[in-house]
């Protein structure tokens, strides 16, 4: 439903790309009120009719004030750009939505939501229908959780058999995401570049907290240059939904890391947008933010 970054420059960006399966521990702020966990579902519901109905002031309720979320084409879009496209003299109309089975875990006031959606969407008079793949990472701010970043993904050539109704589960698939993430994180470690250049795609792109985009380029930069170490880290429970060609995993990381001397070691939560190609999965997007 166009809704994905980065906090705290490059320690975040790292902290979700490490998402692999090593030595699983539950956080201490992971929260298990399951009040918090319908909260944050809620929202993309709420998203979803407010676009319909063209309920501007609800969208402007749900969207932070500092929002950017990130598309496949690399173009950026704000609060303002949001809710402009869904006002009443917009050209672009969501019609219909039906949301597929929604992953969430909420660490204090930070949380982070995937799912897919299929859309019956209008854009300047043509068909723009479609089943996508979204992810939001929210924050509670003032008692009331909000969508600071977002990234989402068309699954080309979506059918019955991967339909928001009946996610593909193939084990194969998943167990495949969790070994690349662990991979991402030993070759961080390692200050492996050659083998991050392999794992991120070329168009691969996340927001700090400024707005600004990351790219591949610079990821592969400041590893080269060790700028930034990352010393070890220890994951929380991963979630990975597959989605034909298309894939999303989030989890929590405690990571030890070192930045121009400075320990920023922490915990932090991510998610990756991953996409198949050429039979090969690559991160194409990364959320995230610290926890601690």
């Amino acid at each position: 439903m166009k809704t994905l970054a980065m906090f705290a420059l490059l320690a975040t960006a790292c902290a979700g790309t490490t998402s692999g399966a090593v030595r699983p521990a539950p956080t201490q702020t992971q929260s298990a009120d399951p009040g918090a966990v319908d909260a944050v579902k809620k929202i993309a519901e709420d998203m979803g009719n407010a676009m319909v109905s063209g309920d501007v002031d609800g969208l402007d309720r749900i969207y932070a004030e500092d929002f950017v979320g990130i598309g496949m084409s690399g173009k950026t879009s704000t609060k303002q750009s949001i809710l402009g496209s869904h006002s009443s003299s917009a050209h672009d109309k969501l019609l219909w939505f039906q949301l597929g089975p929604t992953d969430v875990q909420v660490f204090g006031h930070v949380a982070v939501s995937q799912g897919s959606v299929k859309e019956k969407r209008v854009h300047d008079g043509k068909d723009t229908s479609g089943e996508f793949a979204w992810m939001d990472l929210l924050e509670n701010r003032k008692g009331r959780w909000v969508v600071v970043r977002s990234a989402g993904a068309r699954i080309a050539g979506a059918d019955s058999a991967n339909s928001p109704t009946s996610p593909n589960q193939d084990p194969a698939a998943a167990e495949a995401i969790v070994q690349l993430s662990k991979r991402t994180g030993d070759a961080m470690v390692a200050f492996d570049v050659e083998t991050l250049g392999q794992i991120y795609a070329e168009d691969w792109k996340s927001v700090r907290a400024d707005g600004s985009v990351y790219d591949r380029e610079s990821l592969l930069r400041d590893f080269t240059t060790r700028k930034h170490t990352l010393v070890s880290f220890e994951l929380g429970p991963m979630k990975v939904q597959v989605l034909g060609d298309v894939a999303m995993a989030q989890a929590s990381v405690t990571e030890k890391r070192i930045q121009d001397g400075k320990d920023i070691s922490g915990e932090f939560v991510f998610m990756d947008l991953l996409e198949r190609r050429a039979g090969k999965w690559r991160i194409v997007r990364t959320l995230g933010a610290r926890v601690t």
